[in-house]
C-alpha cells in the first residue's frame, strides 16, 4: 500500500508542476486560465489539509508573483513537449556524487577500462519524464561516472563501485531491452540500474565490472592492452596461430572468451592445453576459449 501512497503522491507532485510552472507564461484561453487558477488553488487547500501527507515542495512557488525569473528559467523560446521540460526539471542532482570525487570532464579521464552509452533508470522517475535517460558511462578504475555525453565538463553522478555487486538482471524492462540490463547494488546504499544496446554490450559491461570487483590490479588490463599492441606486428603473418569457431560459446566467467561461429580468434598460449583450454583473443579481449569449440583458420 506504502508503494502506491507514494505514486499518487508523485503524480500529484507532477502535476502541480505542470499547472504551476510549466502552463505558467502560456499564451492560454481566459477559461483555460480560470481552470488552472481552480486547480491551484486546490492544490493548495490540498497541501494545507494533509500537510504530513502532501507536504509543500520548496521547488514549488505557490505565487503567481513576477514573471521575471520564471520565464527565463522555464520559459520555452522554441518549442518544445512538456516531458522534456520536466526531465529536465528533475535531472540528477547533487545526490548521486560520492563526496570525495571531484567534479571531471568525461574527456579528461584516462585509464578507462570501459565507456559507451547506456540507459540509466532514474532513481525518482516522473509520470510526466522517462524512466530511462542515456547516458554517456565510463568505468574508471574503481569509479563508474556517467555523463551527459562524451563531450560534457562534468558528471551528472558518480560512485566508487567497491562495495557494489553487478548482475544482469530481466525484470526491470517488459520490452525488447529486457534481457540488455545490468544493475550494481549494496547494502544500506543506493541501487544503479543500466540498459545497454544488447545483450552482449551488457554481459561486457557486467564482466570488466567484476574483473575489478574481484580484485585484478587494474594494470593488469593495461599491460594486456600494451601487450596486444606489440604483438600485433608478428600477428599479420602468423597464420598457424588463427583459429575459427565452431559453435556459438558463452563464457560463464569473467575471464572466459564468449564468441560466435565463424569468429577469428588468435591463440596466444596453450600452455592450459591438457585440461582442454587455450588464451585467445577475440576484438582485443583476451580470455581463456574451450579448444574443442575451434579448428584452424586457415590450411597451411
Amino acid at each position: 500500500m506504502g508503494t502506491n501512497v507514494d505514486d499518487f503522491t508523485r503524480l500529484l507532485y507532477d502535476c502541480e508542476l505542470f499547472v504551476t510552472e510549466i502552463l505558467h507564461g502560456e499564451n492560454l484561453s481566459e477559461s483555460a486560465e480560470e481552470t488552472r487558477q481552480v486547480l491551484l488553488n486546490n492544490f493548495r487547500v490540498v497541501h494545507s489539509r494533509n500537510p504530513e501527507e502532501f507536504p509543500i515542495r520548496l521547488d514549488l512557488r505557490e505565487d503567481e508573483g513576477s514573471d521575471d525569473n520564471r520565464s527565463s528559467s522555464l520559459g520555452r523560446s522554441a518549442p518544445s513537449d512538456d516531458a522534456s521540460v520536466v526531465s529536465d526539471y528533475q535531472e540528477d542532482g547533487v545526490g548521486d556524487y560520492d563526496e570525495d570525487i571531484p567534479p571531471v570532464a568525461a574527456y579528461e579521464l584516462t585509464n578507462i577500462l570501459k565507456q559507451g552509452y547506456l540507459e540509466k533508470k532514474r532513481k525518482d522517475h516522473s509520470f510526466f519524464g522517462p524512466e530511462w535517460q542515456k547516458r554517456w558511462c565510463i568505468l574508471n578504475n574503481s569509479i563508474f561516472y556517467y555523463f551527459g555525453s562524451e563531450k560534457d565538463k562534468q558528471q551528472k553522478g558518480s560512485f566508487y563501485i567497491n562495495d557494489y555487486t553487478v548482475q544482469m538482471v530481466t525484470n526491470l524492462r517488459k520490452d525488447s531491452k529486457r534481457k540488455s540490463c545490468f544493475e550494481l547494488s549494496a547494502p544500506g546504499k543506493r541501487p544503479f540500474q543500466f540498459t545497454a544496446s544488447s545483450p552482449q554490450e551488457a554481459r561486457e559491461w557486467v564482466d570488466q565490472i567484476n574483473f575489478v570487483l574481484r580484485g585484478k590490479p587494474a594494470s593488469l588490463s593495461l599491460f594486456l592492452f600494451f601487450f596486444l599492441l606489440f604483438l600485433t606486428y608478428f600477428w599479420s603473418s602468423d597464420y598457424s596461430n588463427y583459429y575459427q569457431g565452431l559453435w556459438d560459446c558463452q563464457g560463464d566467467e569473467s575471464d572466459e572468451l564468449t564468441f560466435e561461429r565463424g569468429d577469428l580468434i588468435y591463440i596466444i598460449s596453450k600452455e592450459y592445453n591438457i585440461h582442454g583450454w587455450w588464451v585467445g583473443e577475440l576484438n582485443g579481449t583476451v580470455g581463456i576459449v574451450p579448444k574443442d569449440f575451434l579448428q584452424p583458420a586457415y590450411i597451411l
